[in-house]
């Protein structure tokens, strides 16, 4: 694949004879039509591709979320999606194929020093969440004023509720609502904080499953 540097009617884009244009971050680059093959797929390539479309689905909802969470990963020129897409097939697949399902304690939506929550006890009401706990403000690694990002996962329907905006750490509990129709369903509750001073975030913490009352 070559790199094309813009001349004075610009780069090239789209499709000739068998050749590919095309653009990534800014960048311009042209390659070749791919080979296709009539080798069926091994069978760890059908398990890479398993996973892969799990961990995808599963980020997709969230994924303007991933690119504050997972925004300070050194990850060269792969985008805070594919980081966040990374952590997963690491770290939080399980199963067999085909039969894989996220881990959920072990998702994770952000990446950070920052001190996590601690402390902290969930109680289910009516379609709503109490959540609730310490003010643990060290000094070198969280302020009182962070700012806490609430995300509640159902796995019923792949979609997310995330708590209200701009509850700092020293609020020490929050309502989160939830769609009355996830009533009865069993939810996965994920917290983590942002820095208002310095931008640094803290690791996703895993406050547990509830049954949405």
């Amino acid at each position: 694949m070559g790199r094309i540097r813009n001349g004075g009617n610009g780069a090239f884009s789209g499709k000739a004879g068998s050749f590919i244009g095309s653009s990534w971050r800014d960048i311009s680059y042209i390659k070749g039509l791919p080979k296709l093959s009539n080798k069926p797929k091994s069978e760890k390539q059908l398990e890479q591709q398993a996973k892969f479309a799990l961990a995808v689905r599963f980020l997709l909802p969230v994924k303007r979320q991933l690119n504050i969470g997972f925004g300070k990963v050194k990850q060269g020129k792969a985008t805070s999606f594919n980081a966040a897409v990374q952590q997963i097939l690491n770290y939080a697949i399980t199963g067999i194929y085909p039969d894989y399902e996220i881990d959920y304690p072990y998702a994770a939506f952000s990446y950070g020093s920052l001190s996590e929550p601690a402390a902290v006890t969930v109680l289910a009401g009516v379609a709503s969440l109490e959540i609730s706990w310490d003010n643990n403000v060290i000094v070198t690694n969280g302020y009182a004023d962070d700012l806490l990002t609430v995300l509640v996962y159902d796995p019923q329907s792949n979609t997310f509720a995330m708590g209200p905006p701009n509850t700092m750490r020293s609020s020490q509990a929050v309502t989160v609502a939830l769609p009355a129709h996830w009533t009865g369903r069993t939810v996965h509750i994920y917290m983590y904080y942002m820095s208002q001073q310095t931008g640094e975030l803290s690791k996703t913490f895993y406050a547990g499953s509830e049954i949405v009352g």
